[in-house]
């Protein structure tokens, strides 16, 4: 099986996971995210989806971890919503925007900021962006809690025993099994080769730095 079967087989299962029935001994309703593959190496538009509450208790924030590698992520404005965003650093310093940076994004944590709640059977969106890394085949998980008004919490934190390799000629089994294997799985999204660059334009050195005489961009 060639490398885009075996994504395309998981992809499938991932995007069961998200809406069908389950088990009875597994969630109906996972926090998933809109997506279970991205391009590799571009800026990309995804959303959490928080699919209930805690046990009766509506939603009044959701915190989304982000996975190691992206140093580029942000959330999209959602009203009646404070965003906040907790960093961490990086061993090595890497350049973004033109400009060395220690420090990342580590998790964004949406508030809600007027009263008003999700309900306990209600669902909600959150949008954010961040730019992929290069590793192409390599299986992100995102780590999200549901926090809900009485304290209580819904964790989709668990992770694989071993790690998934989409070259295991088992993948979509493993894949589907632990996404079917535990309450709260850690959405995973799998890094692809992309079809066609995002831009239509390379910068040089000169201009990434804002040194170029003109900011212009290069046509390819």
């Amino acid at each position: 099986m060639t490398f885009k079967s075996r994504l395309l087989t998981t992809l499938a299962g991932v995007a069961l996971c998200a809406g069908a029935s389950m088990t009875a001994t597994t969630a109906s309703a996972h926090n998933v995210l809109s997506v279970s593959e991205a391009p590799a190496g571009q800026l990309f538009p995804m959303k959490l989806n928080v699919n209930h509450g805690c046990k009766g208790a509506a939603v009044s924030a959701a915190r989304l971890q982000i996975p190691d590698g992206i140093v580029d992520a942000k959330a999209a404005d959602k009203v009646g919503w404070n965003v906040e965003y907790k960093m961490k650093d990086l061993e090595n310093p890497v350049m973004l925007h033109g400009r060395e940076v220690k420090e990342v994004i580590g998790e964004i944590v949406w508030t809600k900021s007027n009263g008003a709640t999700v309900p306990s059977d209600g669902w909600a969106t959150f949008e954010f962006r961040a730019t992929i890394p290069k590793d192409i085949g390599r299986v992100m998980h995102f780590k999200n809690i549901t926090v809900c008004e009485d304290g209580a919490t819904d964790p989709y934190v668990d992770l694989p025993e071993v790690a998934l390799d989409v070259n295991d000629p088992e993948f979509a089994k493993k894949a589907w099994a632990f996404m079917t294997a535990t309450p709260g799985p850690a959405p995973m999204v799998v890094i692809r080769q992309p079809e066609k660059g995002q831009y239509p334009w390379e910068w040089t050195p000169e201009q990434a730095r804002g040194e170029a005489p003109s900011q212009e961009a290069m046509a390819r």
